[in-house]
């Protein structure tokens, strides 16, 4: 694969107004070859300032949040709450593909950059609008926060032990749900446009991704189960220690998913086959979810007879799913993170050197990787002001004294 193929979406431009909410929405896009650019206020973004930071130096430049999710952008600054900003947003707009936004609903239309004015600009433009809970319903105005939106959407009764407090996720899965899906509704709305040129307005509302993204496969169940006659679904709760156990070995732990009868048959012949895990009962995926407790104490006695990576490539071979739980020195030493090149090297020009790691996939036809660190504030304002719109370096120093830019 060359160095510089392009990518999947090298063909795009992209405009970048999230934080938390959509900031992986464009890392997706961005690592697939668009042409991202990080809009900001001139001050900086809020996300510049979310810790841990790199060498425990707060510092907006040092921000891992901000490091990771920003990667593979240009950045600019600009005021969209002055005249100037905004007529220079609109000839940003025009020369785009793609808009997303995390602003609260009605926000962009009090700056009369909805998307029914900027699709006048360009008929072609996509925008999306990623926000706690929609443009419209009961909700739109509440405040709200990863948390709150892993809580209302029913998902966070699923973690944690059944004998506990439910416990929320690190990081900020809901707002990665909803990145997700608008990335998917953006790639599905470009796609359409190759019909008739048109461009698309996508809602996305943290709160409802919450649910279809992290627990998904209630949402078939319930549907299925509307039918007349058919029993209720089942009751939700933290099965998850029951369903994907969590066992210790030599050097860790490993989590096992032996779920079938012919995956159970592989575990135990991975273990050894020992005559205690052979008895029938055991093969019935609900006689162990309901003696849960009986069957860990039995599999300690086999699993710390071996190490994680011995029952990971046992697991391989008899096709039941053993994965190890690796600290970050242990996945970023595994054999398969270095295999598959997962971390590139990146140099940031305050951070300075640092490894990076890459998109999750690997696609064939083109490239997908991480090609620049995250701009540094402001980075590329002449470059993109001047070299595109066509402003001269005195314009701009003149938009900075007016902090337009």
């Amino acid at each position: 694969m060359s160095e510089h193929q392009e990518g999947a979406l090298s063909v795009y431009r992209v405009l970048d107004l999230t934080d938390q909410k959509g900031a992986f929405c464009t890392k997706i896009l961005a690592d697939l070859g668009a042409d991202v650019i990080k809009i900001e206020s001139p001050g900086g973004d809020a996300t510049r300032n979310i810790p841990p930071f790199a060498g425990d130096v707060p510092h907006i430049e040092r921000s891992l949040y901000f490091l990771f999710r920003y990667a593979n952008r240009r950045g600019v600054t600009l005021n969209l709450e002055v005249a100037d900003g905004k007529k220079i947003f609109e000839k940003l707009v025009k020369k785009a593909d793609v808009l997303v936004e995390a602003f609260p609903p009605g926000y962009m239309a009090s700056l009369g950059l909805d998307y029914q004015a900027l699709r006048k600009i360009n008929p072609g433009l996509v925008m999306a609008s990623i926000t706690e809970f929609g443009q419209t319903g009961p909700y739109r105005d509440w405040k709200g926060s990863d948390i709150v939106n892993y809580a209302m959407s029913n998902t966070m009764i699923t973690s944690g032990f059944g004998d506990g407090a439910p416990i929320n996720l690190p990081g900020t899965p809901c707002c990665d749900a909803a990145s997700i899906i608008a990335a998917i509704s953006i790639l599905t709305a470009l796609y359409m446009r190759g019909d008739g040129g048109q461009g698309r307005y996508i809602d996305t509302s943290v709160h409802e991704c919450s649910r279809l993204a992290l627990y998904p496969w209630m949402l078939p169940m319930y549907s299925y189960n509307l039918n007349p006659g058919a029993p209720p679904p089942p009751p939700e709760g933290r099965l998850g220690a029951m369903i994907y156990p969590v066992y210790p070995c030599k050097d860790g732990f490993i989590r096992v998913v032996a779920l079938t009868p012919r995956q159970w048959d592989g575990l135990v012949h991975v273990l050894g086959d020992p005559e205690v895990l052979k008895q029938p009962q055991w093969r019935e995926f609900y006689y162990r979810i309901g003696n849960a407790a009986d069957i860990y104490a039995v599999m300690l006695e086999f699993t710390t007879q071996f190490t994680m990576l011995e029952l990971f490539e046992k697991g391989y071979q008899e096709g039941v799913p053993i994965v190890p739980i690796y600290s970050i020195e242990g996945f970023t030493n595994s054999l398969q993170t270095e295999a598959r090149k997962f971390y590139s090297e990146m140099k940031h020009p305050v951070v300075g050197k640092f490894k990076y790691p890459g998109p999750p996939y690997k696609w064939s036809g083109t490239h997908c990787e991480a090609k620049r660190p995250a701009p540094t504030l402001g980075q590329h304002n002449e470059e993109i002001y001047c070299k595109e719109l066509g402003f001269s370096k005195q314009d701009l120093a003149a938009l900075r004294r007016s902090e337009v830019i």
